[in-house]
């Protein structure tokens, strides 16, 4: 009788350990869930945003042209063609006084209508960290979907053992 409530305890504490480590990973499960749920509702706001004020985008690309220098490389400034043209060079060009201050505040008017590729990097950025966060937002969801849906899963499956193996039995 020793050994028998001996495997018996051990079958209760497997049990309770099993119980307690499936309400772990349920717990774990539903976290997961709620933090991707958040974080896919964040970049719906975030795109949302982008839709109706895209001028938001411009403090990206103002960072991305100043890490980079790309709307320099790609379009030089009116003022150093000028100079080119000119024949005056760079350092010539900074020296001169300005004749007229209105004609500075027309060119800087002038070099930010123009064609800025800092710009159009910028929305390809956010647009495929838009998406990568997302797909991150979707694998956690499905992922904490599984896990809370654990023990449903392990039932199924030890359901589908047990058919299959009374099938087997009744076929030998």
């Amino acid at each position: 009788m020793g050994t028998n409530d001996r495997d018996w305890e051990n079958g209760t504490l497997a049990e309770s350990g099993i119980g307690v480590m499936g309400i772990f990973v349920r717990l774990a499960g539903i976290g997961l869930l709620i933090v991707g749920l958040w974080t896919a509702i964040e970049v719906i706001k975030e795109a949302w945003d982008l839709y109706r004020d895209p001028a938001a985008i411009e403090r990206f690309a103002r960072a991305i042209d100043k890490g980079s220098n790309l709307d320099k490389l790609v379009a030089p400034s009116k003022q150093s063609e000028s100079a080119r043209a000119s024949g005056l060079t760079d350092e010539q060009d900074a020296v001169l006084p300005q004749d007229n201050p209105t004609t500075k505040s027309e060119q800087n008017l002038a070099d930010n209508e123009a064609l800025r590729l800092s710009y159009f990097v910028a929305w390809i950025i956010v647009l495929l960290l838009l998406m990568l966060i997302a797909r991150i937002a979707l694998s956690a969801i499905k992922t904490g979907g599984e896990l809370a849906l654990y023990d449903m899963q392990i039932k199924k499956f030890a359901q589908t053992l047990i058919r299959e193996t009374i099938k087997s039995q009744r076929a030998s």
